[in-house]
């Protein structure tokens, strides 16, 4: 080949290599109306491969989502668990706060009313003998306080009892429904007088005993106390009598009275710490008569 020719090769070689490249785009090009029959007998072959792999790519994708979703659905579900949790501890908490504020705001009423007549101390209920239920209890202060033996404890619904043993911190009392935490006691609208005690036959309520058969006593009337022992200041409500029952001498009645204090729910309590100057007649800052809960046993009010 001539020095010439040898020249003229490597033009034609790029010509050549360029309409190779130029046949083989338009040989592949996406927009073709028509594929070749090799790129189509390829394409054939190869789609049922194409098809199982993109569903096992899907399916499995689908599976890693679902398992990444269900560890966070998991994790948020356990947080909300425990939200929900504190939420309802909280929210206890909260009724608690609500139920001691309104006991003490009534406590406080009550030593508004009476405080030209008396000096109170506010002592919390912390111990009760399950078996001597309807007898003592204990609370949370004592000599410490100026808490004394005598003392008298009352709510603002009425009389508890009295102190009979104190500690440095503590206060034991002696309720007025057991038998011999009697008190002296009057029918407030007409003054029949009598003693006030525990009733041995309805548990949970008073009955006040040595009524003259001929006393004016009846259902429905209020009982306070008489002011009679020294003790109890005269006109500290007791309760509401709910029957009147003859003696088996015929000579003297008794009357069973609902006691004004729920003796179940007792928490903080009122200790008359200095006496000033007493009640008169009026039962001033008590609550309705006849709210107390007889712990079992016959009511009195069933017969009626």
């Amino acid at each position: 080949m001539s020095r010439r020719g040898r020249k003229l090769v490597a033009p034609l070689l790029l010509l050549l290599a360029v309409a190779g490249l130029y046949a083989v785009m338009r040989w592949t090009a996406l927009e073709r109306g028509r594929l070749s029959l090799l790129e189509g007998s390829l394409r054939d072959a190869l789609a049922p491969a194409e098809r199982g792999i993109t569903l096992v790519v899907n399916r499995a994708g689908g599976w890693l989502a679902t398992i990444k979703d269900y560890r966070r659905l998991q994790a948020e579900n356990q947080a909300l668990k425990e939200e929900v949790a504190a939420l309802r501890a909280a929210n206890v908490q909260m009724e608690e706060y609500r139920q001691e504020n309104s006991r003490l705001r009534n406590l406080l009423n009550y030593t508004e009313v009476n405080r030209q007549a008396f000096d109170f101390a506010v002592a919390p209920v912390i111990g009760r003998n399950p078996s001597n239920w309807y007898h003592t209890l204990t609370l949370g202060l004592g000599s410490k306080a100026g808490l004394k033996k005598d003392q008298v404890v009352v709510t603002a619904q009425g009389v508890v009892g009295r102190i009979i043993a104190v500690t440095p911190t503590t206060a034991e009392v002696l309720l007025i429904l057991d038998r011999d935490g009697a008190v002296g006691g009057m029918v407030q609208v007409n003054r029949t007088p009598g003693i006030i005690e525990g009733s041995p036959d309805y548990r949970g309520y008073l009955q006040m005993v040595h009524i003259a058969r001929d006393a004016p006593v009846m259902e429905n009337q209020v009982v306070v106390t008489s002011g009679l022992g020294g003790i109890f200041p005269r006109g500290l409500l007791l309760g509401t009598v709910v029957r009147v029952l003859p003696e088996p001498d015929g000579l003297m009645k008794r009357a069973i009275i609902e006691p004004a204090v729920d003796f179940d729910r007792l928490e903080e309590l009122l200790v008359i710490t200095r006496v000033k100057g007493g009640m008169g007649d009026g039962v001033s800052g008590a609550g309705t008569p006849g709210n107390g809960r007889p712990g079992s046993g016959s009511s009195p009010a069933a017969g009626l």
